[in-house]
């Protein structure tokens, strides 16, 4: 009963990167929202969206198929169904972590300008970072912690996108646009 009696607990200031980002949220729904119409006979009010432009053409890599995923794995139980790349290690260590992030240092930050180059492989073709690929966003928000070599992207949107999107995408997937 302390919990339901007790005070509730002030709400935190607002930094200066949380004004950004309502604002630029804000601006973004405005600029995909195209008008509205409203029903002559009380119905519902239809919302008209502006088509973006389509997403850029980008190479995806081949999927491996289920059959063969099964087969790769068939004689290792610890197995990761996920593909194995040579070119990208699944999981970093906290050396690597820290060369990428010292590397980032420069430019990674809050509403800096991004296009995402790599993704890790998926393990269903339907779903996954893979999708975006070649999109372009802005930093939404940096992690820390555990997840310090991620951070979150808002996307810019592309074809009849109508929701925003924001993604945690691995610092060493993207690159900024000057």
């Amino acid at each position: 009963m302390a919990i339901v009696y007790a005070e509730p607990t002030p709400a935190r200031a607002l930094t200066p990167d949380d004004h950004w980002r309502r604002a630029y949220q804000l601006e973004q729904q405005s600029k995909r929202v195209l008008g509205s119409q409203a029903d002559l006979f009380s119905g519902r009010t239809i919302t008209h969206y502006r088509r973006n432009r389509p997403a850029a053409e980008v190479e995806t890599p081949a999927m491996e198929t289920i059959e063969a995923k099964l087969d790769r794995i068939a004689d290792d139980p610890l197995a990761t169904f996920g593909p194995e790349r040579a070119d990208r290690p699944a999981y970093l260590s906290r050396d690597d972590k820290a060369a990428i992030l010292q590397g980032a240092a420069n430019w990674l930050r809050v509403r800096q300008r991004v296009r995402i180059v790599d993704a890790p492989g998926a393990v269903d073709p339907a779903y996954g970072p893979h999708l975006f690929l070649g999109r372009e966003g802005v930093i939404w928000r940096l992690c820390n912690g555990t997840f310090a070599d991620h951070c979150y992207v808002f996307l810019d949107p592309v074809g009849a996108e109508r929701t925003a999107k924001i993604r945690m995408v691995e610092v060493r997937d993207i690159e900024p646009i000057p």
